[in-house]
């Protein structure tokens, strides 16, 4: 597995007191544990978990397996945070993409990528300030995705690097297989 993050990534590893190598630990609810327990299943349309299943084939120009793979594949892990704490799903967020990478790995899945993207509740009112849509009673929550597709030649949908207006407001962890 080859791990990469940006520096919004690595500032609240610094922020949150955890080591660089990710080696913490945490416990995972159960509707997570769902997830990391389900079947993978690989379709003529891609690969998918088995209660996600929503993938079809590419029928728009702009689309391509990996993005529809992206858009299907997805979910969050913050709403699993009771009472909302931004270190607590940032390290949830964390484990859940790395244990899920692991059994794509463990299944002998290659070429496959998982991102997470997270926002604290300050990074998104620096976001909203950044692109003048911030009132001054505006309420700002945390925010995650996390995603899995396979790498397709031609078809790399997301990068560290890409869009770097945007990325200064978000943490980004990839994982490569």
């Amino acid at each position: 597995m080859t791990i990469n993050y940006n520096a919004i990534f690595n500032q609240l590893l610094q922020e949150y007191d955890l080591p660089r190598d990710l080696s913490f630990s945490v416990d995972l609810p159960p509707k997570i544990m769902e997830i990391l327990n389900d079947q993978i299943q690989i379709t003529k349309d891609g690969i998918t978990l088995e209660s996600f299943n929503q993938l079809y084939p590419a029928r728009q120009d702009w689309e391509n397996q990996s993005i529809i793979e992206d858009n299907e594949n997805h979910f969050h892990v913050d709403r699993h945070i009771h009472p909302p704490n931004a270190q607590k799903a940032f390290m949830l967020g964390v484990k859940t993409l790395i244990l899920l990478a692991a059994k794509f790995k463990s299944a002998n899945m290659d070429t496959m990528r998982f991102w997470l993207s997270f926002q604290t509740p300050e990074l998104g009112q620096d976001w909203a300030k950044y692109n003048n849509v911030d009132e001054y009673d505006d309420e700002h929550y945390i925010s995650d995705r996390l995603s899995f597709y396979k790498r397709r030649p031609g078809e790399d949908i997301i990068s560290i690097s890409t869009d770097k207006n945007e990325r200064q407001f978000w943490a980004i962890l990839m994982i490569d297989i």
